[in-house]
């Protein structure tokens, strides 16, 4: 009873709010059926409206901040935004606190909040370039390799069916990450690998996990049906496209673009499935061949990766299983070349044309837009266009608008595109992009806003819009803060949080059924907080539910932790000479990376001093249960 009153009390009630201005509305749909089949493929809600109207709900109740006429400018995303609000008359938010920046960049960086040593340390700093130092003293660490090899892993689907080479990939991915490699000579390793064993090179899994093998039982070496690589080579293309370009090329994969197209994507009307094919076609002379184990009568699960197949022929791709089955039947009896789906570009004699589409992907201006609205999106909540994979060619240049009724497509153009240029004009270097958003004032922005709020202010970011922890963030976070690690079997070693795995499946949630661990609690609060089993596209998440409120309060991944016991923090901190002050304000510092306030003080030590194991479980519980510590705002 002791810790359902501490959490009524401590827990702002903002479910009901938020879920006031999430529910989407069908109206303005036409009676067009094909159109209404294909737009799930490229729809989402809102998500810069959905997030400022969550960010306006979980925030009323806090008290605002006078508004920021003394923000400094940093860089190329301050003058833009800074004089775009300024034109129109739209007020800005103030600087967060340093308690709330330090938590802030601390989770968007590496995941895991700052201890409180940090905090205390960070806030009595007083060099005028701190949040500068603290910027650049957590890109490149192995926690932030961690963070972000973990947000690619979801966008490349990373998971077991890529065979051998799953783990070494994620460590592959790390590394690039860590030493800042420039992303396109990255994308050009996950494109042109060769190998007689697909594990022996890491950057393969990416194309063994688009590739689409039949789904029956092999019944010997000679079965070549055990593969359709047609089906392979499409999924390479919807693959790369979704990823590289931000576009969905499923649709025209089965159908042209023309009478199926027109309420959802103007560019891809104009594409037909040929264009498909022939941008399939690059990988025509890509074979992924599974051999053939004589003692276990049964396929290897690593492959022959090489480039010495025929080409994209519908017609006759001997001795392969040619009919379609992920996808509609092709049009048979024809051959295709290679040509760029952007431009119609064609390799150069004698490239490489797997070689010659990564040139074309990452010399493509779309390339760096793709790649800076992934990243602009995931630390500023809302992308410029949503979702990730939803971009309209037509639509991208305000100096050369579409016809009506379409729109410009990105919320603000002109800032996306001074972005991709700086991308590509840092060599493509993604340590460069995310400083260039952390140092911003725009990203640096109090969530409180000190006016009323439209709608129309959505395209400048006057405010920074709060965002749910992922699945991943939060478990990490609970054991971080609980000083409760984590025990997880991945490569041979045992890791303590669950960004140290490559994939969602490593946490054996099987096994955890039969109460060898406790995989299986830790992947329900995966899934309750948006992470995917990495079978489809990576997730939208930034949404809260009443599962997630009542997952928390049951789970012992939470329970167990917060208990005065195993040498918890809990525990570790009751049992010492701290006063129950200061056991207070450790807690506090630990879990919410800020101090007490008087009447937050006065709540707890009442608790704590009754009991003082008991009412110091309870307030981590509480605070644990907190919408401040399940968002990041």
């Amino acid at each position: 009873m002791r810790r359902l009153l501490l959490s009524l009390i401590f827990v702002v009630p903002c479910l009901a709010a938020a879920d006031e201005d999430k529910k989407a509305s069908d109206e303005g749909r036409r009676n067009n059926g094909a159109a209404e089949a294909h737009r799930t493929l490229f729809e989402s809600t809102d998500r810069g409206r959905e997030s400022a109207h969550f960010t306006e709900a979980v925030m009323r109740d806090l008290p605002a901040t006078a508004p920021g006429a003394d923000v400094s400018r940093r860089g190329i995303i301050d003058t833009i935004l800074f004089r775009q609000m300024a034109e129109r008359g739209i007020p800005h938010a103030g600087l967060a606190s340093d308690t709330e920046f330090v938590r802030r960049v601390y989770l968007d960086a590496i995941g895991l909040p700052p201890e409180p040593d940090a905090v205390r340390a960070f806030v009595a700093d007083d060099a005028s370039q701190k949040r500068v130092e603290l910027i650049d003293s957590l890109i490149g660490t192995e926690a932030f390799a961690e963070q972000w090899a973990w947000f690619w892993g979801d966008l490349f689907r990373l998971a077991s069916q890529v065979g051998p080479v799953k783990n070494s990939f994620q460590f592959w991915v790390k590394e690039w990450l860590q030493v800042d490699r420039p992303y396109d000579e990255v994308v050009h390793d996950l494109l042109t690998g060769v190998s007689k064993a697909h594990g022996t090179i890491p950057a393969l899994a990416f194309l063994s996990r688009s590739h689409q093998a039949k789904s029956r039982i092999v019944m010997s070496n000679e079965d070549y049906g055990i593969l359709n690589r047609l089906d392979s080579i499409d999924q390479f293309n919807v693959d790369t496209s979704r990823i590289f370009l931000g576009i969905t090329t499923s649709c025209i994969s089965c159908h042209d673009g023309e009478a199926h197209l027109e309420q959802v994507n103007s560019w891809l009307t104009k594409k037909t499935r040929a264009d498909f094919y022939r941008h399939s076609a690059f990988f025509g002379k890509t074979r992924m061949i599974t051999t053939w184990d004589d003692r276990s009568k049964n396929v290897v699960v690593d492959l022959i990766v090489d480039d010495l197949a025929k080409g994209y022929d519908t017609a006759d791709d001997a001795p392969f299983f040619t009919l379609s089955e992920n996808r509609f039947p092709r049009l048979e009896g024809e051959s295709y070349e290679p040509a760029f789906l952007l431009t119609g570009e064609k390799p150069k004699p004698g490239e490489n044309e797997r070689a010659a589409l990564a040139r074309m992907i990452t010399s493509h201006p779309q390339f760096a837009r793709a790649t800076v609205n992934l990243i602009w999106g995931k630390l500023m909540t809302a992308a410029f266009v949503e979702p990730y994979n939803g971009f309209d060619l037509d639509r991208m240049d305000p100096n050369n608008p579409p016809e009506a009724p379409w729109t410009i497509q990105p919320t603000n153009p002109e800032l996306l595109e001074a972005l991709a240029a700086d991308f590509r004009e840092s060599g493509y270097s993604i340590h460069h992009l995310m400083k260039t958003i952390f140092r911003s004032s725009a990203y640096q922005l109090d969530s409180r806003y000190p006016a009323e709020w439209k709608d129309d202010y959505l395209p400048y970011y006057p405010r920074k819009f709060v965002r749910v922890l992922t699945g991943p963030e939060l478990v990490d976070t609970i054991i971080q803060v609980t000083g409760r690690p984590g025990e997880f079997q991945f490569s041979g070693t045992t890791v303590t949080r669950v960004k140290q795995l490559a994939a969602p499946s490593d946490l054996g949630a099987r096994r955890a059924r039969r109460g060898s661990s406790e995989g299986a609690e830790i992947n329900a609060l995966l899934l309750a907080f948006s992470q995917s089993n990495r079978m489809t596209p990576m997730p939208v998440g930034n949404k809260v539910s009443t599962l997630q409120a009542m997952l928390m309060m049951q789970s012992s991944v939470v329970s167990r932790r917060v208990a005065a016991e195993e040498d918890s923090r809990v525990d570790r901190l009751v049992n010492s000479d701290a006063t129950n002050d200061e056991l207070i304000v450790e807690l506090y510092l630990a879990t919410l990376a800020r101090w007490p306030s008087a009447a937050e003080s006065k709540v707890a030590l009442k608790a704590v001093s009754q009991d003082r194991a008991a009412g110091a479980s309870n307030l981590q519980w509480a605070l644990l249960n907190s919408p401040e510590f399940l968002l990041n705002h």
